[in-house]
């Protein structure tokens, strides 16, 4: 009677202890939007929301033939284009929901990265040359990208970021942090020709990991300098989010972006970043395994009875 009893106990303080666990956190990892929820409107020319696949995966690496880096940011157009859309258009009044390639916890080390399309487009430099930032401070290749930001564990509740106020993407992307950029003239237009590496070198990807600078801090920087600014980040704008006591969450796996009226949004890619949710069996799961195990033990009291 003795023997089962401490047996039993046994068992049953391993369940108490196995059943208090809450998650298992993997390494810290960034995970890319890997398919569209939803979106407000028909792929077609003028609708609400353009080339919705444009935001799924990676950030794009190259557009037209050169490649992407702060001075040349990836360019708004429909599929139809001249060259393939690489980017989402969400206009006013449209909305664009995404999932993620799989959920991440929320912590205090879990962000949310938005690559947009901006530019350094008025880049001083002489033809030949290497670009640089204008001192009076950079600016975007168009209207400034603008969204509200929502995130949701399961796709239906959602919670907006910042108050449910509008969120302004103005960090450029970059996609490599070996880039080689040249000033060239074409007719009457002056534009950055960005290759992925200097001649003789091995392309090497920056990573998308969360920067934490902003545009003007670009100002008047150098080509180096902004490698150097970036530190092997791909730039991007990136969202601290917090736990969740604040925001009722205990991972986030959807985001959403809502586009104001006059603005617009233009998605390159979303990532979050942070450890991935690993799921854990549930306590009656493990209740439920441990009832072959107690009849066992009973049995084996009978026989020693």
């Amino acid at each position: 009677m003795h023997r089962f009893s401490a047996n039993v106990s046994l068992v049953l303080a391993l369940a108490a202890s196995t059943c208090t666990t809450v998650a298992v956190s993997a390494a810290t990892t960034t995970e890319f939007a890997s398919s569209v929820a939803s979106y407000s409107g028909p792929n077609s020319a003028g609708a609400t929301v353009l080339n919705p696949n444009g935001s799924i995966g990676h950030f794009a690496t190259s557009e037209g033939g050169y490649a992407i880096d702060p001075f040349f940011p990836p360019y708004p157009q429909t599929a139809s284009g001249s060259y393939p859309a690489v980017l989402t258009t969400v206009k006013a009044g449209g909305a664009l929901t995404l999932q993620f390639a799989a959920p991440v916890i929320l912590s205090t080390g879990a962000y949310l990265g938005v690559y947009s399309s901006v530019g350094l487009i008025n880049a001083n430099g002489t033809p030949g040359g290497q670009p640089q930032a204008p001192s009076t401070g950079p600016i975007t290749l168009s209207t400034p990208s603008e969204a509200i930001v929502s995130v949701s564990a399961d796709g239906t509740h959602f919670v907006s970021l910042n108050g449910g106020a509008p969120i302004t993407f103005d960090n450029p992307t970059n996609a490599f942090t070996t880039v080689d950029d040249t000033v060239v003239t074409s007719g009457s237009y002056t534009f950055v020709s960005p290759q992925p590496a200097a001649s003789g070198t091995t392309p090497q990807y920056a990573a998308a990991t969360p920067f934490s600078g902003n545009i003007n801090d670009f100002a008047g920087q150098t080509e180096s300098q902004i490698l150097n600014l970036l530190n092997g980040t791909a730039g991007g704008t990136w969202i601290h989010l917090s736990g969740s006591s604040t925001l009722g969450l205990n991972s986030i796996d959807y985001v959403r972006f809502t586009v104001p009226s006059g603005e617009s949004a233009y998605i390159n890619a979303a990532a979050l970043y942070g450890d991935p949710s690993t799921p854990t069996p549930e306590p009656s799961a493990l209740l439920i395994g441990l009832v072959p195990l107690l009849g066992l033990l009973a049995m084996r009291r009978r026989r020693t009875a």
